[in-house]
């Protein structure tokens, strides 16, 4: 979700920081408090920001703009019940002030309150037609909420007001693949990776996209481009791996399950999926303790106790194998 920036700051960090320290001993304009809490939060120095604003805040009580900045601070950290406190002072302040219903909006979404925070949007679109921002940010609460028609029109509208809004092209992606309509999200995949060269996660959904249309080679060209510019994205070695499997190749397969394992060891998926690429390769023991992985995360998935069955089969284990067979079948009702 589009969280926006908290402003531009353009000096070196060493000069951000003694600017900032400046601007608090300067005196109590609560633009200067401000612009000061938002040089230390871009600094990654938050509870000096914090301090700051809750200094500020003593002067100036019903200043929107620090009242806001509190909450939203706050909001990142998970004090959610005090973030609370000061967005509702900041929007007594300035009910119609559309960064306070924007960072509204954030901290709303941030705790899966998804039907508070597309109010909050609602009012952000209708306070300011052209707030980008703001119609990315309600077209994905309506698709959490189930309004998947409202989400398409409120994306589309966004890229209307900005063609370049890599994020809105993005997730009408994923609505269209959702819907079934493939083209139309490889398109729109094809936008965001021509938009944000280097987000992995736009690699990631067009190669997704193009994996699902057998389209192995173009697929792979993105996925490898995911991992290369993150490798800590577990979700492309796995987009990989089960396109490696695709095409016979286990071995690869094997590495990129073992290195998403690594990032992400409770994922069941990734467990079963590593069963299935040892047991291609008839590495029988290894499949069995990849699959036994597998039924410890997830055991309620059939397939992985039928596949721990064909396992237990070829390692001459039939009591084992029964039972497993037994369990999947139970399973499938």
């Amino acid at each position: 979700m589009s969280e926006g920036t908290l402003g531009d700051v353009t000096s070196s960090r060493t000069e951000s920081l003694a600017l900032a320290e400046n601007l608090v001993r300067s005196g109590s304009d609560p633009d200067q408090v401000l612009q000061a809490a938002r040089i230390f939060a871009l600094e990654e120095h938050r509870e000096r920001a914090i301090e700051t604003l809750r200094q500020g805040i003593l002067a100036h009580s019903r200043h929107a703009g620090l009242l806001t900045l509190l909450g939203d601070l706050l909001s990142r950290t998970g004090a959610f019940e005090e973030a609370d406190l000061y967005f509702r002072q900041a929007l007594e302040s300035a009910p119609t002030d559309v960064e306070v219903r924007f960072r509204h909006g954030l901290h709303h979404a941030r705790q899966g309150q998804w039907q508070a925070a597309r109010l909050s949007y609602q009012e952000v679109v209708r306070l300011d037609p052209g707030h980008v921002r703001g119609w990315v940010n309600l077209g994905l609460t309506q698709a959490e909420v189930g309004e998947r028609r409202e989400a398409v029109a409120a994306l589309l509208r966004a890229v209307t007001l900005d063609p370049a809004c890599a994020e809105a092209h993005s997730n009408l992606g994923v609505l269209y693949a959702e819907s079934g309509m493939r083209a139309e999200a490889v398109e729109e995949f094809r936008r965001a990776v021509a938009l944000h060269p280097d987000s992995s996660e736009a690699h990631f959904n067009l190669g997704w996209a193009l994996l699902a249309e057998d389209d192995v080679e173009q697929a792979e060209t993105m996925l490898l481009a995911s991992v290369r510019l993150d490798p800590a994205n577990a979700e492309s070695l796995y987009a990989l791996a089960l396109l490696h499997l695709k095409v016979g190749g286990n071995s690869r397969a094997v590495a990129e399950l073992k290195q998403a394992i690594e990032i992400r060891p409770d994922d069941a998926r990734l467990h079963y999926h590593l069963g299935v690429a040892y047991n291609n390769q008839d590495a029988v023991d290894q499949a069995i303790l990849a699959l036994e992985s597998a039924t410890r995360l997830n055991p309620e998935d059939a397939r992985v106790h039928r596949l721990l069955g064909v396992a237990y089969d070829k390692k001459e284990l039939p009591a084992r194998a029964r039972e497993a067979y037994r369990r999947a079948a139970a399973l499938n009702g």
